[in-house]
């Protein structure tokens, strides 16, 4: 009798899909909570349904915020963060670290360093307290950084040999040159063996205070343990330091460094503009510009039906091996261009043909080519925010620019409302008229003069 009452049921469910909008699942994606501590530690934390939890600190200590002499300190300052606390020692640290399986991690760039760790759940407390204890209450044992120099400088012998890196630190010493953001993440060798304990000691003090300071967790904890948490080791970190903290003068000058050395096979250009800063209204349209230029390589399709024109140009043409748009932010500036790889004869030409784009994009450009560009950059941020560590970047990232981080619904909304119209007045505004910034290596005698490239930052108005 109750197979008979149920199949009638199950068929009438069955046919009648309740149909759901994206909109609904965009509007319940768990919400981001905040607090602030007495002496000014800001924390932030996204609670979700799941074993795992990614837990750490963005800080406001990074090559910008360096003088010379003290340029690198907060990189080397990774190699030594878990090498002893004053509770702890090397020996301890290790030893707690591989009972729990975490992964502890950590980078710095120009702006903030970044410390965090992936564990489970259970293991969430002890986690917590190893970051925080060796981050902000470390024995800056004198032995270790004695090793860790020579650590550190074979690092930066790697980084020198990587064309990416070197080109972008040649991008920004143009773009930048005579201010703070010009300064390399690692610094000179100089400052690394004239480096002493006691040295990095005070300016570690000094730049890692708690107004400076974002602590952020994704996973399945609550926003009131992370508090309780931040309370308990976090609470007597100094609120700030006397000293103000200057980020340096803001000044972009159109220019460019190329270093050229024939005996590399190909060219490694980047240009770019000006572009919005962090918490400019613009940076979400300039988003979509670089996702509109999109990148490609030899390993992708080509052809006339490639839905990127620039990518159609540049592999139908010959005119490079592979590219890829990017775009920066910094808290009051930006930088906004492509980087490829060329061979020698067609480095004008690729350049040209990029130019041309962004004219494109400042007169010509229609809503229906701005939907592919969309859909991408909606797909490259749901993609993100699907694992803890993904969403704690875009938290940690967005808090500690702007305090705030916009919903994913607000997002999503935010880039279906980008016009056309809209695009064209950002890009005109960025890109017209402006002067470009250009850095190249390897076999750069196919570029053009400095003055030719500016003179097609436009064209003529009719």
């Amino acid at each position: 009798m109750l197979s008979k009452v149920w199949i009638p049921v199950k068929k009438c469910f069955q046919r009648n899909v309740c149909t759901v909008t994206s909109s609904h699942f965009l509007k319940n994606f768990p919400p981001t909570q905040y607090s602030m501590l007495s002496n000014g530690l800001t924390i932030a934390t996204e609670e979700r349904s799941s074993s795992n939890v990614c837990i750490g600190v963005y800080i406001g200590s990074g090559s910008r915020v360096e003088d010379e002499s003290h340029n690198g300190f907060t990189h080397f300052f990774e190699h030594i963060a878990f090498k002893g606390s004053m509770k702890r020692s090397r020996e301890n640290l290790e030893t707690e670290i591989s009972k729990t399986g975490a992964r502890f991690k950590y980078f710095t760039t120009r702006e903030f360093t970044v410390y965090y760790a992936e564990c489970l759940v259970r293991d969430f407390k002890c986690v917590a307290d190893i970051l925080c204890e060796s981050v902000f209450n470390n024995a800056f044992i004198g032995a270790e950084i004695e090793q860790q120099k020579h650590v550190v400088y074979q690092e930066m012998l790697q980084h020198d040999v990587s064309t990416k890196n070197t080109l972008y630190d040649y991008l920004h010493s143009t773009a930048f040159q005579g201010t703070p953001l010009a300064q390399t993440v690692m610094g000179p060798s100089k400052n690394l063996y004239s480096l002493q304990n006691n040295y990095l000691c005070e300016f570690i003090t000094k730049m890692f205070t708690a107004q400076r300071t974002v602590l952020v967790a994704v996973g399945g904890i609550p926003h009131e343990a992370v508090v309780s948490l931040g309370q308990e080791h976090l609470c007597n970190v100094d609120p700030c330091c006397s000293d103000v903290i200057n980020l340096g003068p803001k000044r972009y000058t159109g220019s460019e460094i190329i270093y050229r050395n024939d005996s590399m096979p190909v060219a490694h250009v980047a240009i770019a503009v000006e572009g919005p800063s962090f918490t400019d209204e613009n940076k979400i349209v300039m988003d979509l510009v670089t996702s509109y230029f999109g990148g490609w390589d030899e390993s992708q399709p080509r052809g006339i039906n490639h839905g990127t024109r620039l990518a159609h140009q540049a592999s139908v043409g010959g005119l490079c091996e592979s590219y890829k748009a990017f775009n920066i932010h910094y808290k009051d500036t930006g930088l906004c261009g492509v980087e490829f790889i060329s061979p020698k004869l067609e480095t004008d030409d690729m350049i040209l043909t990029i130019q041309e784009e962004w004219m494109r994009l400042c007169h010509m450009v229609t809503d229906n080519e701005l939907l592919r560009a969309k859909n991408e950059l909606k797909s490259k941020i749901l993609t993100k925010v699907q694992t803890t560590t993904g969403a704690f970047h875009d938290i940690g990232l967005n808090v500690f620019q702007a305090g705030y981080r916009p919903s994913i619904y607000e997002q999503m909304v935010a880039i279906d409302n980008i016009s056309a119209a809209r695009v064209k007045n950002v890009c005109e505004e960025y890109f017209y008229d402006k002067c470009p910034v250009i850095s190249g290596i390897g076999a750069t005698e196919g570029i053009m003069q400095y003055s030719r490239t500016r003179s097609w930052m436009y064209w003529l108005k009719v």
